[in-house]
């Protein structure tokens, strides 16, 4: 299968929701609150297409000197094969692009698979939000975690 990552245009708002509800079904995001998203100055996000098939989303802010990711998901059937990881490396290279030099996000505490992927990239933890996530009828913890973003002027 070849893997593409392409911006996600305000007109993908409905696939977006899609993904979402398939990512993180205790949890999805509806057409109306993507929408919302999506309209906030500064958003960004990338969809990841394997052929002809949705296979992921990033969504992000660029708040000026950070960006924020909001949401990172891949659907269950193709996790494990390095979307998550095009799919944060497509989020940095915009962040850098637009100035930012750092990019933030959450993880839930009891998410292993995401915390190897940003570990693996270098995000540190820089805090903790205390019952920031409702999973199964239970508080999780999320760690706030940091990229410091290289200057894009010296790595060219």
């Amino acid at each position: 299968m070849s893997l593409r990552i392409e911006p996600a245009s305000r007109l993908a708002a409905g696939l977006l929701s899609i993904l979402h509800c398939a990512c993180f079904p205790e949890d999805p995001w509806g057409l109306a609150a993507t929408t919302k998203t999506m309209a906030i100055a500064g958003f960004f996000g990338r969809i990841a297409w394997e052929d002809d098939t949705p296979a992921g989303f990033a969504l992000a802010l660029d708040l000026g000197d950070e960006c924020e990711v909001l949401s990172l998901g891949v659907v269950p059937a193709r996790r494990r094969a390095g979307i998550g990881s095009a799919l944060l490396e497509a989020l940095c290279i915009e962040a850098r692009l637009r100035g930012a030099k750092s990019i933030v996000l959450e993880v839930a505490v009891d998410n292993v698979a995401a915390l190897g992927l940003y570990a693996a990239r270098g995000f540190v933890h820089v805090g903790r939000r205390s019952g920031y996530y409702l999973k199964e009828n239970h508080k999780v913890d999320a760690l706030v975690s940091r990229l410091e973003l290289a200057n894009p002027s010296i790595d060219r």
